[in-house]
């Protein structure tokens, strides 16, 4: 029992490291000709399929039948459009690593996590997103560009740190000045990053968190937000946080972005309506440019995941993933709820970190970036529920 609960321990920290790089193999990742995501893979690979193999029965329910059918979609589809449509190195990497990556934990998560699995994950993660974190500080004090970090961007980096600040206050119950201060710090790296989408998103979250828990003192911590507010623009106290990093950006920054945006959704509508039925992973740049040469876009998605799905894997696909984002966010507001009285519940964590990134996907996700969002509707549909079970779980 204790050799199995080891592999598992071991799957986990694979699993961590595989979700934050994101990518089976990375060339960016080499250190003494040594290229790490490559072996992380190849031991990620060696750990999950005897656990796949293990799993001998599957349980469904509604909500989980449509999820496992959406990824079917992608797992069967994507070849059948790649043929009909053509395909890129950068379709082809997309394709893998979801498949290859995602689609196991997925179904790891699903069928063999229980509460104390997920109180692992999450330890690890946090391990993860401080080591990031301090990989990120040594950046900002010795580079003047924007924040990357283990191949990862400016966006991909502050997302990790807010959810960072996500894990800690929900798995935190007591007040701790170290976690505090841990907490501080991944904010104002995230505000170093430069990225309007991830802050803005956290934003929404924690309005969203105050208006579910404290309604009647809404109006009192919107005042306080305000005085804050004021307190910055007002004293020195501003220049002090601009300087940080590319925290600049966050205000001072020109309107590119939001009409790179805007460009981003006009062409996606304009290929829904040519081609309904999608374009195949990967294949949104091409055919963007394709349908208007005279404005040609260096993008390869159009950072929002709903409009990437939309495109790439058509219409039916891109109304499959509208229902079941808003039925497992449902499900999982349902089970917070219902849980809500027990200390030992994952549940406001999971809520709260769902819709913070879908909230991000909005403003600069794609299918493989999303890949945590994925794993944390997974950690939603666990059956039985992802709660303490004093009688098997507390030894």
């Amino acid at each position: 029992m204790k050799v199995a609960n080891y592999f598992f321990h071991i799957f986990i920290l694979l699993a961590c490291g595989m979700l934050a790089i994101g990518r089976l193999y990375d060339e960016r990742l080499e250190f003494f000709e040594i290229n790490i995501s490559l072996v992380m893979s190849i031991a990620f690979f060696l750990f999950s399929i005897p656990i796949l193999f293990s799993i001998k029965k599957i349980k469904l329910y509604n909500t989980k039948s449509l999820y496992y059918l959406f990824l079917l979609v992608i797992l069967f589809l994507s070849p059948i459009l790649a043929l009909n449509y053509g395909y890129d190195i950068f379709g082809i990497q997309k394709y893998f690593n979801f498949i290859l990556i995602v689609l196991p934990v997925v179904f790891i998560v699903i069928e063999r996590f229980t509460y104390k699995e997920l109180k692992f994950f999450f330890k690890v993660m946090l391990y993860f997103i401080t080591v990031l974190s301090i990989l990120g500080c040594l950046v900002v004090m010795t580079s003047s560009d924007r924040l990357s970090v283990l191949g990862g961007g400016p966006i991909v980096f502050a997302r990790w740190m807010n959810i960072g600040i996500i894990i800690i206050f929900f798995l935190k119950k007591r007040f701790s000045l170290k976690f505090t201060f841990l907490m501080f710090f991944f904010f104002m790296l995230s505000l170093a990053a430069g990225s309007r989408g991830p802050i803005l998103s956290l934003c929404i979250t924690i309005l969203l968190y105050l208006f579910l828990n404290f309604r009647k003192l809404i109006l009192p911590i919107l005042v306080l937000f305000i005085s804050i507010g004021l307190i910055f623009i007002t004293t020195n106290f501003k220049k002090s946080v601009l300087d940080v990093g590319k925290t600049e950006r966050l205000i001072t920054k020109d309107s590119r972005s939001k009409n790179a945006r805007l460009v981003f959704i006009y062409r996606s509508f304009d290929l829904m309506k040519v081609y309904p039925i999608g374009v195949g992973l990967g294949n949104w740049q091409i055919y963007a440019n394709n349908y208007d040469a005279t404005h040609l876009l260096k993008h390869q998605y159009p950072h929002n995941l709903i409009l990437e799905i939309f495109v790439e894997l058509g219409f039916i696909t891109g109304a499959l993933f509208i229902i079941l984002l808003l039925k497992v966010l449902f499900f999982s507001y349902k089970r917070m709820l219902k849980y809500n009285h027990q200390e030992n519940t994952f549940y406001p964590l999971l809520f709260y970190l769902k819709f913070y990134l879908i909230l991000n996907s909005f403003f600069s996700g794609s299918l493989v970036d999303s890949r945590f969002l994925f794993v944390i509707m997974a950690m939603v549909l666990i059956d039985p529920p992802a709660k303490l079970n004093l009688k098997y779980d507390a030894k």
